[in-house]
């Protein structure tokens, strides 16, 4: 940090990020002078054959081309280890040292074609020995091929939006060594409009393979409208993100140290704090019950791990033969053989299953897994599309319910459904000024509630069993439009209950978690990333990340190098692993968190259109706003693991206040992984009610 700048634009590398490429180089260019060497001084007998001046020369000059780079690579691999992450002052001759080391590349381009034209024209090498013309080919290729990753390298770093203004001081940015704190800040004249217009194509191009229809069209906006929002106010590039990240790790490590050794000395044992530790020692927020206490709110009976264990099976199914064969690579075949109708496509399809494969085997996964029979089926859909996404809706006898299950994140169009989070209101009973929410699980499940009452498939259910109760359910993605179904059918359906897995953390405003308690329970595992999600957090953590860089005084290829050896067991010792603070103020305009706890920011964009939808009808209202908080929908069960299996406790829903840094942040969101912790999680206790 900051990007360079080479021909007067920014790249999406650093001055400090060419350690690692030029050592590497450095050692393949040695290899290769050795090689070339032996050639050489096998090549002399032979200088009276016929050709064998051009061959020699093209030797020679290749063995100064490579000593000239080899002194390049390690004056590159030497500046760029200079300095710290945001002082750059060190390495500010980086810059001529590059384009003299582009120059050789383009003169090693046209002698490689000259030698390459050597070495396939016979007629140049009449009487050379075999192995000699066999090697200088292989030379000639290999030398095409790091040419090749060399480009492809600079065409991957290239940043489209790198124009920039100079400060006057012949530098683009301050230098934090000059006790300059802005440094840390992007100094770019970036036009957003352009940037997001940038963005809109990167995302294009990324998902070619979706469709092109209006809906996706409109999510590729909001999505570059978020990522200008995130990404374009700081003058950050991928590597400083990732130092930062092990940076945050290690600092809510030591954090946890800290508060564990107090906790410790402390005299009042019987008092509990407030505050919680997670395996990573983040500080969340209110705790509501103790570890192992999973007694039900009130009047809420079917808020147990027990029920919730049972209804995540359906979360499970709904995700079909993907996940399913990845849980069970040897035996997942013969698992599902006994479902799967071979060539079904040939027969007359099934009424109520929606473009399954032809085998149906996502079907076949979803009855081995639920254990539910043809007749348990009411509805089945698998039709993927932006905002449109699987569910089924099946009769469960063993608790008497009508299950409605929905898909989570599996596909690329699952995800622009999640990062469109354009913040849009539901209008529901008890709360006049209505509920903010994620824009793009709305769709969702609008989409699903359409489908529903297109197919009549919870009124026939209902007509066949009118005892019986409806439970909605989904992990991830589908835990999200869960919730919000469970929101937009409770006028219809006010017994209704919902068991949310691992929801996203910015799915709704504080008036609907609060309306939501009665009816949804959510439930997450560990340091889970996914409910933790939301634009406070990610500003928190944006804010947290950039104060570890600037404070950092080591270099960042050190600190990829302690990361490295604590990764394969040999940890660096406590002086070189810490961060020691730097006495001048950071970060006094990012963005901050006020009194009353609302998130501000300095940003441009400041808002969002907004639109409120009613059970019945749906109507848009354009305004801009400050950023709505949102978070985890209804009662939330967290579980978190001990040495002898799992523990769980009721929270609150500040307790994913943050994002915590940790090897087990994305595993823990695995569907598979959730499940297993409820199975345990109920085997090891007998006792709930």
């Amino acid at each position: 940090m900051p990007g360079i700048v080479i021909f007067k634009r920014r790249w999406r590398i650093g001055s400090d990020d060419f350690v690692f490429p030029a050592l590497a180089e450095f050692f393949l260019r040695l290899i290769w002078f050795v090689v070339v060497l032996v050639l050489f001084l096998k090549h002399l007998p032979h200088l009276k054959c016929s050709g064998e001046r051009l061959l020699h020369t093209y030797l020679i000059l290749s063995l100064a081309g490579l000593g000239f780079i080899l002194l390049l690579d390690a004056l590159i691999a030497w500046i760029s280890s200079r300095g710290t992450v945001v002082q750059t002052r060190p390495r500010r001759h980086l810059c001529k040292i590059l384009y003299l080391r582009l120059l050789v590349m383009i003169m090693e381009i046209v002698w490689n074609g000259i030698g390459t034209k050597w070495a396939f024209t016979p007629a140049d090498h009449v009487c050379e020995p075999k192995e000699v013309i066999t090697l200088v080919q292989v030379i000639a290729i290999c030398s095409w091929v790091v040419l090749g990753i060399m480009i492809f390298g600079i065409i991957l770093v290239f940043d489209p939006v790198g124009s920039y203004r100079n400060n006057g001081s012949g530098h683009r940015v301050a230098d934090v060594e000059r006790g300059e704190p802005q440094a840390l800040y992007i100094n770019l004249n970036r036009n957003p409009e352009k940037a997001k217009k940038i963005w809109e194509w990167q995302i294009r191009l990324f998902c070619c393979c979706c469709n092109q229809d209006e809906q996706s069209k409109n999510a590729y906006s909001d999505i570059s409208k978020l990522f200008t929002y995130w990404f374009e106010d700081v003058d950050l590039v991928p590597s400083d993100i990732a130092a930062g990240l092990i940076l945050l790790q290690q600092k809510q490590a030591t954090e946890s140290g800290n508060r564990v050794s107090t906790s410790q000395h402390s005299e009042n044992f019987s008092v509990q704090s407030p505050d919680s530790l997670t395996s990573t020692g983040a500080v969340q927020g209110s705790i509501i019950s103790s570890p192992g206490v999973f007694t039900p709110p009130a009047n809420q009976f079917w808020m147990t791990p027990e029920l919730a264990c049972h209804f995540m099976k359906f979360a499970q199914g709904s995700y079909g033969w993907p996940v399913f064969l990845y849980t069970n690579i040897f035996t997942g075949m013969c698992q599902i053989w006994k479902h799967i109708r071979c060539c079904a496509c040939c027969c007359k399809p099934t009424s109520y299953i929606i473009d399954d494969n032809c085998c149906e085997c996502h079907t076949a996964v979803l009855k081995q897994v639920t254990g539910l029979s043809d007749e348990d089926l009411i509805f089945v859909s698998f039709h993927n599309r932006v905002y449109e996404i699987p569910f089924f809706v099946a009769i469960d006898h063993q608790t008497c319910s009508v299950v409605v299950s929905i898909r989570g994140t599996l596909s690329l169009s699952d995800t622009l459904t999640d990062l469109s989070t354009e913040c849009v209101k539901i209008i529901m009973d008890g709360c006049s000024q209505g509920v903010s929410c994620h824009g793009g699980m709305l769709r969702a499940a609008l989409f699903i509630k359409n489908k529903l009452e297109e197919s009549h498939a919870l009124s026939d259910a209902f007509a066949l069993h009118q005892s019986y109760s409806l439970a909605i359910t989904g992990h991830s993605l589908g835990a999200g439009a869960a919730a919000l179904l469970a929101v937009l059918l409770r006028p219809i359906y006010p017994n209704l209950r919902c068991y949310s897995f691992s929801p996203p953390g910015g799915l709704m405003s504080l008036e609907g978690v609060k309306y939501t308690e009665d009816f949804v329970m959510s439930i997450a595992l560990g340091d889970d990333l996914v409910p933790r999600l939301s634009v406070p957090n990610i500003e928190d953590m944006k804010r947290k990340l950039l104060n570890c860089i600037s404070d950092c005084e080591q270099p960042k290829c050190k600190i990829f190098l302690h990361k490295l050896f604590d990764c394969i067991g040999k940890k660096p010792s406590q002086t070189d692993a810490s961060t020691a603070p730097l006495s001048r103020p950071l970060l006094e305009h990012f963005g901050q968190t006020n009194s009353c706890g609302n998130y501000t920011t300095n940003s441009s964009q400041e808002g969002s259109s907004e639109s409120s939808v009613s059970s019945g009808q749906t109507a848009v209202h354009s305004r801009h706003s400050a950023p709505v908080p949102l978070y985890i929908p209804g009662r939330m069960l967290h579980l978190s693991r001990t040495d002898s299996g799992y523990n769980g406790r009721w929270v609150s829903y500040d307790y994913f206040n943050q994002i915590i840094i940790s090897p087990t942040m994305l595993s823990d969101h695995m569907v598979y992984n959730v499940y297993n912790a409820l199975k345990q999680l109920v085997s090891s206790s007998g006792n709930f009610p």
